[in-house]
């Protein structure tokens, strides 16, 4: 197989039933869906970074600082589904996908995404992880998580394991991150997918995979940085940006 060509796509709409309008949210001065994109192009290792919308007004803010944008169908209720409709037409072999939420990224994270897809090609699919870090975030609906096997393939996903007693650094269980990665054959099978049963009662993606018996394996990232899925988050990702050493240098970079 000849070395794999991965594009990275970040998926964003206005209509977020938690906290509408987003990606639009001024950080630092910057739209968040801006930051994002600045982060991902820090990785140095994509074919191409783009943006994936159905609105204009996140058109047009992208576009006014230079960046790539391919408008979908207002119709995706998932964000794979959208990043399947946006490669159609771009010549890669793989494509990781990450939120528009994901502020915090980290471009040394992504880049073990791309190793991992470098070490195993072949293989379809795979998703960011990161350690549970207390109890409160095994009940917070916010943030989904999976039991992980011996072989690092995530077995479940949901929103809430609250019924487990926290343990730290408790390894089968670990917060799934908003980057996910697919081979391109994968991605297409997955958008080719009816929805199913887990993924529709919960909203979660990576459960489409799972319920139809895909192999969907776990990148373990060195943090679990929130996003923003809804407001109260807006103001911890605002004090970690500016407490966090590592977050301070990476603002730095992207507002230059």
């Amino acid at each position: 197989m000849s070395e794999p060509k991965i594009a990275a796509i970040i998926p964003a709409r206005m209509g977020s039933s938690r906290y509408p309008g987003k990606p639009l949210i001024k950080i630092e001065g910057l739209p968040m869906i801006e930051h994002v994109r600045r982060r991902t192009l820090l990785c140095l290792g994509f074919s191409c970074v783009a943006v994936a919308t159905c609105d204009s007004d996140i058109r047009i803010a992208v576009e006014k600082y230079g960046g790539d944008v391919i408008m979908t169908s207002d119709k995706h209720i998932m964000a794979s589904d959208r990043v399947a409709e946006a490669i159609k037409d771009i010549d890669c072999t793989h494509i990781i996908n990450v939120q528009g939420d994901e502020i915090l990224v980290l471009p040394e994270d992504l880049s073990e995404m791309i190793k991992a897809i470098n070490y195993a090609p072949t293989n379809l699919y795979w998703n960011a992880t990161a350690p549970i870090d207390n109890s409160e975030e095994l009940s917070n609906l916010s943030i989904v998580k999976c039991a992980i096997s011996s072989q690092e393939k995530v077995l479940y996903c949901a929103r809430d394991f609250s019924t487990l007693n926290f343990l730290e650094n408790y390894k089968p269980i670990r917060k799934i991150l908003g980057v996910l990665a697919y081979s391109r054959a994968g991605l297409l099978k997955f958008s080719e997918l009816p929805r199913t049963p887990l993924e529709i009662s919960q909203s979660i993606d990576q459960s489409r995979i799972i319920e139809n018996d895909f192999e969907l394996f776990s990148v373990p990232f060195s943090s679990g940085s929130p996003g923003i899925n809804e407001p109260r988050e807006e103001k911890i990702v605002r004090e970690i940006l500016k407490s966090n050493p590592k977050q301070k240098s990476i603002l730095k970079e992207i507002l230059n």
